[in-house]
This record gives structure tokens, C-alpha cells and sequence, in this order.
């Protein structure tokens, strides 16, 4: 991902950001919320006992609030990408946790304060060049024709160079000429990683993209894609990465 990119984010939302940030969000509150992601995060809302929630719920119950998976100091697009990607096939519920703690943090005091729009533009760009052609190339390798192998290979390194709309258009049409469900699975995803027009529809397939890549490393690929969006909120400022050091200064289990 460039670093340049710019955010169109106004100086006023990123002051409202600030200001959720300082009056909801202290440190014993960010402390408690690394706590309760390390206790485990379940698949679904689950209930508010640590390790038996998601990652948003663990949040709400950090903040002493009555159990949800709807944290108001979240952005609207930031938190139904974490609610897809605490929800994707992670092998257990310590793997979900340990993946997901650094962007547990960040996320904090991101609504108001990013411009979601721009967020689910960087996020397609992630998932078009770094999940999508994890995809393809897994689809690549159990291919019996050759033809289409090479095909899902070169979409593979055209993603990954171009990293927009147009590339993700051309490698789902080689993923869906290849008859397998590897590469379904590849179509899948680059199907929605050119969803980049919406906010909230291109965070929630962006995570779409990394569950379907997922099956050839499945922990460590979702958590290189949570990390990657982890350093896309770092670029973008948000308030949350304040309390990173944290993660350095705790044992994830």
C-alpha cells in the first residue's frame, strides 16, 4: 500500500474523533478492552463473559454498556469489516483474539474521526493486492490446465501490481473460466474486492477476500490482512493508535 494516499477526512472530524476519544476512552478502558480480547473472542455476539463475545461486544463491555456488538466510538465501516473478519473461520477462539487485538485497539474513538469512505477505498486496495492474489495463486496451484493455471497466475501478479477495480475485474473472470471450487473461491474474492464505490460494502467484502484466501495459512492470513488494515488506520490517524503500545507492553496468549 502507498503511503501517500491522501485522506479527505475534514480537521473537524478528526477534532469530534478526539474528543470521543478523550472523554469515552481512557487508559484503564483500553487496558480492559485488551483483556477481554485475550480471554478469547468468539464467533457471533456471544455474551457478555469474557471469552464468549466478539470483538465489538468485548469493546461494549469495556466500556461498562449493556452487551452489544455496536460500539458507538467505532466508524460505521470499521466495524462491520471487524464483525466479518471476527466472524471468518479462524481455527479457535485464542487464534481470533491474538489476531484481532491490535485493531481492537486502534478502532477506538475512529467514529467521527476517519472518513469511511476513503477507509473502505484503502481496504479494497489491500484485499485487491494482497488477498486476492493469495487466492488465485491457491486456486493456480490445484489446477489441472495449464491454460488456466497461468491464467489465475497472471491476474494474480496484475492485482498485486495494479491493485485497483480493473484488475480485480479481469482476475475474477480468469478465477470463474477455471472449473474447480478453489478457484470459486478466488472468483469470490475478487468479485468483492471490486466493490470499492460503497463504504460498508467494500470493508465487508474486503473481508470476504481474506476468509476466501484464508484456507491455504488460514490464521496467519487473516491476521496479516487485520494487520494490514491496522497500518491503514495508523496512515489515516486514528486516535486508537495511541493505545498500540499497549499490545507491546501485554503477552497475547
Amino acid at each position: 500500500m502507498a503511503s501517500d494516499m491522501g485522506c479527505s477526512v475534514s480537521p473537524s472530524l478528526i477534532s469530534a474523533g478526539r474528543e470521543i476519544l478523550e472523554a469515552q476512552i481512557t487508559e484503564t478502558i483500553a487496558r480492559k478492552v485488551l483483556e477481554t480480547v485475550d480471554a478469547g473472542l468468539c464467533k457471533g455476539k456471544g455474551e457478555p463473559v469474557p471469552g464468549s463475545m466478539c470483538v465489538e461486544a468485548a469493546v461494549v463491555y469495556a466500556l461498562g454498556l449493556p452487551h452489544s456488538d455496536d460500539p458507538k466510538c467505532v466508524s460505521r465501516a470499521l466495524r462491520e469489516l471487524k464483525i466479518r473478519l471476527n466472524d471468518s473461520n479462524w481455527s479457535s477462539n485464542q487464534a481470533r483474539a491474538k489476531g484481532l487485538r491490535r485493531l481492537a485497539l486502534i478502532q477506538l474513538g475512529t467514529a467521527g474521526a476517519i472518513d469511511d469512505k476513503e477507509f473502505a477505498r484503502r481496504v479494497a486496495e489491500l484485499a485487491i493486492r494482497k488477498s486476492v492474489p493469495l487466492a488465485l495463486r491457491a486456486a493456480a496451484s490445484i489446477q489441472k490446465d495449464a491454460h488456466h493455471a497461468n491464467a489465475l497466475r497472471d491476474a494474480a501478479l496484475l492485482c498485486e501490481r495494479d491493485g485497483d477495480e480493473s484488475s480485480a475485474r479481469k482476475a475474477r473472470a480468469a478465477a470463474y473460466a477455471a472449473d474447480d471450487s478453489a478457484a470459486d473461491s478466488a472468483a469470490s474474492a475478487a468479485y468483492a474486492a471490486d466493490a470499492a464505490a460503497a463504504a460498508e460494502s467494500a470493508a465487508d467484502s474486503a473481508a470476504d477476500s481474506a476468509e476466501s484466501a484464508a484456507y491455504a495459512a488460514r490464521d496467519k492470513s487473516l491476521a496479516d490482512f487485520a494487520e494490514g488494515i491496522v497500518q491503514i488506520l495508523i496512515e489515516m490517524k486514528s486516535p486508537g493508535a495511541h493505545w498500540l503500545a499497549l499490545t507491546e507492553q501485554e503477552t497475547a496468549p
